[in-house]
């Protein structure tokens, strides 16, 4: 009986010994869904911020688990092609928010264990090409991006 109490506690304590420094994703990050998601964007090329006051670097640095990731990547994904779009069709505002949430979500995934570098090679896929031929959507695409990996 003493020895599986002695157990249960070596197992208690080396469980509390493995959690992350870093704390968990807030809820806002998936809990925005992507109307929210584009609301907040709008203040770009100033700080964006989610709910609560989230930046959107810290949804992608805290990302622990594929379902987070998946989640998470999801609601990013949309935002990142409907802003592409938009800016294909030559809307520089829509340019600028995609550049900020690519410099954002790759300025979190560079602080992040790599979980999310994936998520960040798709964001800024999702801005390629834009400008070719358009200055003023390659310039406020340049500047989100700046904007993002600085405030985001």
């Amino acid at each position: 009986m003493r020895c599986r109490a002695v157990l249960g506690l070596v197992v208690a304590l080396a469980a509390g010994g493995c959690t992350k420094d870093e704390p968990r994703m807030p809820a806002a990050c998936t809990g925005t869904d992507v109307a929210g998601w584009k609301r907040a964007l709008h203040a770009a090329p100033d700080a964006v911020r989610l709910p609560g006051g989230v930046p959107i670097s810290t949804c992608t640095r805290r990302v622990w688990t594929d379902a987070e990731l998946q989640e998470l990547g999801t609601t990013i994904h949309l935002v990142a092609e409907d802003l592409a779009a938009r800016a294909r069709r030559g809307d520089v505002e829509a340019a600028r928010r995609l550049g900020y949430l690519t410099g954002a979500v790759a300025a979190g995934a560079a602080r992040s264990s790599g979980i999310s570098s994936e998520l960040a090679r798709r964001v800024g896929v999702a801005g390629v090409g834009l400008g070719d031929g358009a200055p003023p959507v390659a310039r406020a695409l340049r500047e989100g991006e700046r904007a993002g990996a600085a405030r985001g």
